[in-house]
């Protein structure tokens, strides 16, 4: 039986709570018992082959609660999946394809819900109203309905109790982050507040269907311009807190690749609109849809007659015979959407301008303005790997990357293993959403079409950023003019002193190791310590040995203790 047909009742609140908990103790029990005592006790070398092992485990575990609990903790998975700055692959893979899909709530239950937040039955508000829903989620779903003006819509209804649920798995969750940031090594690297407070957010604002209509009719008014995509239009006299009504624009599925073809719809044009909608969406709007997974995403076939009176462009549809039928693109489920701020926006354009034109270095400098990387990041290292990744794989198409062989791969990771195994990156807090829609977008993209080249994509768009941005670039070439005019004034001054320093023998020289010489150097010292340490425990040992036999008792039982505590030493260290 589901969660949700149980309804909300204390002890179903409680036993999700302690099912939660107890997974959470266990996954931090499990941590602490591997990382910091086995791998004292074996070494960490012998723990870290078997990491990735136990972390897809676990991943399994979550994903098997995630399925049974359903609502926040399904959420959960698919959040956590979008982090590959904190995740391995391995880990990512358990998580990324957990759907949010339950059971149907009993439809009497949403009706009587619909009624009361609407205040009028469902057969006087509609002309037609089906009681089995179309489709059903963890925190709603939704039923078809035609209006009594003819117009056919989707009424997404919020499931019972579901308030009061979500309130109790985030305090659970929020119970299991505290316990977790008590293990040092996790969160030194996360920082697990802000993290469940993103995600806690993002789930609330989820819940409040006001403010989807709102999303739905923002994202209406940016695309108004642009006749090849439809947004759905809202009905805000059927729509509450809990209550959402919406034209239903459902046509083909985007990953439905047999109705594409039967339609005679180019799935490379339709691949090269998504990526260019949300182009705009993220450098131009600052304002995206967060979830564009193939459900909330349809492609509407039309006639040559629908196309010249929308007066929609060739390159916009792909509307010629050689391309294929013309189309509109259709967005759907405005709950999950993102932000970018001016700032972050400005970096992400010199992001694109950057990749465009493969400079390394302004690549790496946007990236750490962003706080792309930890405060110990080796950002010259990161720069030279950036550079030869551009010069062996800038350009390639997925299925180019696809038969990259192995071994250079491999080489790659030996030269580069500093970096790999430190992880120096991460996502920042307030961009995640946009690190989970792109993910999500370029798998996309490359279903529809396996030639997909984001590089040539982005082209003309870096080329319009660029030139727009005449007034900012010509400031940039002001100020490093005056940059390098006060480094001219100041070098003769600087040479000179260095010409002094190094006539008087005062000219000093500091080198500093790079990060893995350190590590080797760490590594060399705690064997040093160990061995030194093993040389006391047997001299300890051999000496209490003698004293026994001379039943020197005392004096050999200290020693012996002592040789203990050395052991354990040896052990710990």
């Amino acid at each position: 039986m589901s969660a949700y047909s149980r309804g909300a009742g204390r002890g179903m609140l409680r036993s999700r709570s302690r099912k939660t908990l107890w997974f959470g103790a266990r996954m931090i029990v499990g941590l602490v018992w591997w990382e910091l005592i086995v791998a004292r006790l074996v070494g960490s070398e012998r723990v870290q082959k078997g990491r990735l092992g136990r972390l897809a485990r676990l991943a399994r575990s979550f994903r098997r609660l995630a399925v049974h609990l359903g609502g926040v903790w399904i959420k959960l998975g698919q959040f956590i999946s979008t982090r590959v700055d904190m995740l391995p692959q391995e880990v990512i893979a358990e998580l990324a394809d957990l759907q949010d899909a339950v059971p149907p709530e009993d439809s009497a239950a949403i009706i009587a819900l619909i009624e009361a937040e609407l205040k009028q039955p469902v057969d006087e508000l509609f002309a037609e109203f089906e009681r089995e829903p179309v489709a059903a989620a963890s925190f709603g779903q939704a039923h078809l309905a035609l209006l009594r003006s003819g117009q056919r819509v989707v009424v997404k209804a919020q499931r019972t109790h579901m308030e009061e649920i979500v309130a109790v798995d985030l305090a659970t969750l929020r119970t299991i982050g505290r316990w977790a940031s008590l293990y040092r090594p996790l969160s030194r690297r996360v920082n697990l507040f802000l993290l469940i407070k993103e995600f806690s957010d993002g789930v609330l604002a989820e819940l409040d269907y006001d403010q989807e209509a709102d999303n739905a009719e923002r994202f209406a008014r940016n695309f108004a311009g642009d006749p090849a995509v439809r947004i759905p239009k809202t009905f805000r006299q059927y729509t509450t807190r809990r209550v959402l009504t919406l034209e239903n624009v459902e046509e083909i599925k985007i990953t439905d690749f047999d109705g594409l073809q039967s339609a005679g719809v180019s799935r490379k044009a339709v691949a090269a609109k998504l990526f260019q909608t949300y182009l705009q969406q993220i450098f131009e709007d600052g304002f995206f849809h967060a979830d564009p997974h193939p459900g909330n995403l349809f492609v509407q076939p039309l006639d040559a007659q629908t196309a010249s009176a929308l007066n929609l462009k060739t390159s916009e549809t792909a509307g010629n015979s050689s391309a294929g039928t013309s189309f509109l693109l259709v967005f759907v489920d405005f709950g999950m959407v993102g932000r970018v701020t001016p700032a972050h926006m400005k970096e992400l354009k010199e992001f694109i301008i950057a990749t465009s034109l493969r400079d390394v270095r302004r690549l790496t400098a946007a990236a750490q303005r962003m706080g792309f990387f930890l405060p110990d990041a080796d950002v010259r290292r990161i720069e030279q790997a950036f550079g030869m990744l551009f010069d062996r794989f800038w350009g390639m198409t997925a299925n180019d990357l696809s038969d990259v062989d192995f071994t250079e791969m491999y080489g790659f990771a030996v030269q580069f293993r500093d970096l790999l195994s430190t992880l120096p990156f991460q996502i920042p807090q307030n961009i995640l959403y946009l690190g989970r829609a792109v993910n999500i977008l370029s798998g996309m993209s490359t279903a529809l079409d396996p030639q997909f080249n984001a590089w040539k994509e982005m082209q003309p768009f870096a080329r319009n950023i660029a030139g727009g941005s005449g007034a900012r670039t010509a400031q940039d070439v002001l100020n490093e003019a005056l940059r390098l005019a006060r480094i001219a004034i100041q070098l003769p001054v600087q040479f000179d002193a260095l010409l002094s320093q190094m006539s008087t023998g005062q000219l000093e020289v500091q080198a500093q190791l790079t990060q893995s010489s350190t590590q080797d150097l760490r590594r060399l010292e705690s064997s040093v310590s160990r061995l030194t340490w093993a040389f006391v425990f047997a001299a300890l040992v051999i000496a209490g040995t003698l004293l026994l036999i001379n039943q020197l008792t005392v004096w050999g039982a200290l020693c012996m203790a002592l040789g203990a505590f050395a052991l354990l030493r040896i052990v710990l260290k």
